[in-house]
C-alpha cells in the first residue's frame, strides 16, 4: 500500500546524505564551476571587510572576523541546508556579542560560541527548523530594523572619531551633559564619507562594481595622504596564518552568568539563519532552491563549534551575501566554499594591506548596512496596505533597540498576537461546491449519504483578508474530503498578503490531492501574493495545476478538462 501525504509532511535524517552527496558531485561541473568561481570572488569582496567591521563592532580583534568567515563558512557551505546560502559574522548578533564580550572578554565569547554551536546542532536533530514559519511577518520586519537600530546607535561615532569614554553610542553622544566631552574628528569623517559616497554611487555606474571593496581601498589610499594619516585609528596586525585549533577553556568563566547570554545568542543566530533561508527560497529566478530548516540548523550548529576551535566569534546565515552570491552566478555550493576559502587566502596573503585600513571607513560600510536593514520604503509599503502590522513592526524595531533583541522580540510578538486576537479573523475561507458547469451542487458529502466513491467536481474555497501564520490553518479545515474534489479552486482576489506558510500551506493543499487525482487552481490572485506563487516555481507539485486570473477562466479550464476527460473515456468505448 502506498502511502499518500497529509497536510504535515516530514524529511527523514536518512534521505540528507543521498542528497548531499549529490550536490557535493555538482561542485566540480565544468558548466557551472566558472560561474560559481565568479559569484565567490564578488561574495568575498563584500564579506572581506564586513567581517572585519563586524569583528570590530562586538568588541573583537579584526582577524577574529576573517577566521570566523573562513572556517564557519566552509562548514556551513558543504553541510547546511540551503544550498546556496552563505554563512559569516553578520550584524544581527554584534550587540549581543559585544555585550558577552564587555562581561566575559574575548575567552567568554569564544565559549559561547561553542556553546551556541552544540545547542544549534540540539535543535536541528529535535527538528525545531521549522518553527521560524510562524513568527509573523511584521515582526520579522521590526526585527531586521531594529538590528539596523542597534548599528547606527553604535557606529555612528566610530564615524565621527567621537568614541571616548562614556560616548560609545550615539544616544550617549546626544545627552547634553556628554557635549563638552566629545569633538568630531574630521579625518576620520571624510574618510567615512568617501566609503559612503562609493557604496551608494558605485552601484548606479554598473551594477558589477565591487563597491564596498572600492570604497574599502580608496579609503585606505586617501587615509595615507597628508593631514588624514594623523589619529586616525586602523585595523593593526594581522596574524599570518590560520591559528592551531584548541578547545576553548572554560577556567575563570562565570557559567551561571555566561548561560543567559548563551541562549539569547542561540535564538538570534538560528531565528537569523532560517528567516535568511527563507528569504533566499523567495529570491526571483530561484525556484529550484528548498531549504531544509532542520539541516540548516544542524550544519549552523557545527559551523559555529568550529569557529570556536580556531578561536572565532558566533555565525549565522547572510542573506545580504547570499542573494550577492545568487545575483553574481552562484548556482552550487562550490559559490559559498570558495569564497571562504579566498577570505582565508586574504587574511594569509594580504594582512599587511588589510592592517592599514582606517577604523571609520568600517564603520561608515556599517552605518550604510543599517540604514538600509531599516527599509524605510518596504516600510511606506506596508503602511498603505496595512496599518496595523506596519505599526507592529515600528514597535518591534524600537523595543530592540531600547530594551534589547530577546525582550523586544518577544514583546512585538505579544503586541501581534494581540493584535490578532482584538482585531476580526484575518482570513475568512468559504467553501462552495459547484458543478463543472459553474452551477451550484447540492447534495450530502458525508459518509451516511450516497455513494462513498463519488466525488465533488469541484470545490471552491474563497479566501477574504490576509492569508499568513495566523490564519493558513482554516484554508486547511476547509478542504472537505473524502470524497475529495476532482478540482480544487482558491480564489484569492480578496487577498493582499501572503506569508511563507499560507505559501507552505497552499503547497500542501496541491500535494495532498495530487495523489488522489486531483488538482488545485488559484483564481484571482495579484501584487505580491501573484509575484509570490509564481517565484516559488513548483508550489503545486505534481499534477496539471495553474495559477489563473479570474474564476471564469478557471470554469472554462475545468469545462475544457472535463470535455477531454468525457472524450478519452467514450473512445475506447466506440471502439
Amino acid at each position: 500500500m502506498v502511502e499518500t501525504p497529509t497536510l504535515k509532511t516530514h524529511q527523514g535524517w536518512t534521505e540528507r546524505p543521498k542528497r548531499l552527496w549529490a550536490e557535493w558531485k555538482q561542485m566540480a561541473s565544468p558548466r557551472t564551476l566558472p560561474g560559481d568561481a565568479g559569484a565567490a570572488l564578488t561574495v568575498a569582496c563584500v564579506a572581506l571587510p564586513l567581517n572585519l567591521a563586524l569583528a570590530v563592532a562586538s568588541g573583537l580583534p579584526p582577524e577574529v572576523g576573517l577566521v570566523s568567515g573562513a572556517v564557519a563558512g566552509v562548514i556551513a557551505a558543504l553541510l547546511g541546508g540551503a544550498r546556496l546560502g552563505v554563512t559569516g559574522p553578520e550584524a544581527a548578533l554584534v550587540p549581543t556579542v559585544l555585550l558577552i564580550a564587555t562581561k566575559h572578554g574575548v575567552a567568554g565569547v569564544v565559549v559561547a560560541t561553542l556553546m551556541c554551536g552544540a545547542l544549534q546542532v540540539v535543535l536541528g536533530v529535535a527538528r525545531a527548523g521549522r518553527l521560524a514559519q510562524w513568527m509573523p511577518s511584521e515582526v520579522t520586519r521590526g526585527f531586521t530594523a531594529g538590528i539596523g537600530l542597534l548599528l547606527l546607535d553604535g557606529q555612528i561615532p566610530r564615524l565621527l572619531g567621537a568614541v571616548t569614554e562614556g560616548t560609545a553610542s550615539a544616544r550617549a553622544l546626544v545627552q547634553p551633559a556628554a557635549w563638552p566631552t566629545w569633538s568630531v574628528h574630521w579625518a576620520s569623517l571624510a574618510v567615512g564619507a568617501l566609503v559612503v559616497a562609493c557604496m551608494l554611487a558605485l552601484p548606479k555606474l554598473h551594477r558589477s562594481i565591487p563597491a564596498v571593496l572600492v570604497g574599502l581601498v580608496l579609503a585606505t589610499v586617501a587615509s595615507m595622504l597628508g593631514g588624514l594619516s594623523e589619529g586616525l585609528a586602523r585595523v593593526g596586525a594581522l596574524p599570518s596564518g590560520l591559528p592551531a585549533p584548541v578547545m576553548p577553556s572554560f577556567a575563570g568563566l562565570d557559567l551561571q552568568a555566561l548561560l543567559p547570554d548563551v541562549l539569547a545568542l542561540t535564538v538570534l543566530a538560528s531565528l537569523g539563519s532560517l528567516l535568511a533561508a527563507r528569504a533566499l527560497d523567495q529570491l526571483p529566478g530561484l525556484t529550484d532552491h528548498r531549504t531544509d530548516g532542520d539541516q540548516e540548523l544542524a550544519a549552523q550548529g557545527i559551523a559555529n563549534l568550529a569557529s570556536a576551535m580556531f578561536g572565532g566569534m558566533p555565525v549565522m546565515g547572510a542573506i545580504v551575501r547570499s542573494s550577492v552570491s545568487v545575483q553574481a552566478g552562484g548556482r552550487t555550493r562550490a559559490a559559498s566554499v570558495l569564497h571562504a576559502v579566498m577570505l582565508l587566502a586574504a587574511c594569509i596573503l594580504a594582512g599587511s594591506l588589510v592592517a592599514r585600513i582606517p577604523m571609520a571607513a568600517l564603520a561608515a560600510i556599517l552605518v550604510v548596512v543599517g540604514t538600509r536593514l531599516l527599509d524605510l520604503r518596504g516600510l511606506r509599503a506596508l503602511w498603505t496596505e496595512n496599518a496595523g502590522k506596519a505599526a507592529v513592526s515600528v514597535a518591534t524595531a524600537l523595543l530592540i533597540a531600547s530594551i534589547g533583541f530577546l525582550p523586544g522580540l518577544a514583546a512585538g510578538v505579544l503586541i501581534s498576537l494581540a493584535r490578532s486576537f482584538f482585531s476580526p479573523p484575518k482570513a475568512n475561507v468559504r467553501s462552495l461546491l459547484l458543478r463543472t458547469d459553474g452551477r451550484p451542487l447540492f447534495r450530502s458529502l458525508g459518509a451516511d449519504g450516497g455513494d462513498p466513491d463519488a466525488r465533488p467536481p469541484v470545490q471552491v474555497l474563497r479566501v477574504r483578508g490576509d492569508l499568513d501564520v495566523r490564519s493558513c490553518a482554516n484554508l486547511s479545515a476547509a478542504l472537505q474530503g473524502p470524497p475529495w474534489p476532482r478540482h480544487l479552486v482558491l480564489d484569492l482576489s480578496d487577498v493582499k498578503y501572503m506569508d511563507a506558510a499560507g505559501l507552505r500551506t497552499i503547497r500542501e493543499l496541491s500535494d495532498v490531492l495530487a495523489v488522489r487525482g486531483g488538482r488545485v487552481l488559484v483564481a484571482g490572485a495579484r501584487g505580491g501574493v501573484a509575484a509570490m506563487l509564481r517565484e516559488a516555481g513548483t508550489w503545486t507539485g505534481a499534477g496539471p495545476h495553474a495559477l489563473m486570473a479570474s474564476m471564469d477562466e478557471v470554469l472554462e479550464n475545468i469545462q475544457q478538462e472535463s470535455a477531454r476527460e468525457s472524450a478519452a473515456t467514450q473512445a475506447p468505448q466506440a471502439t
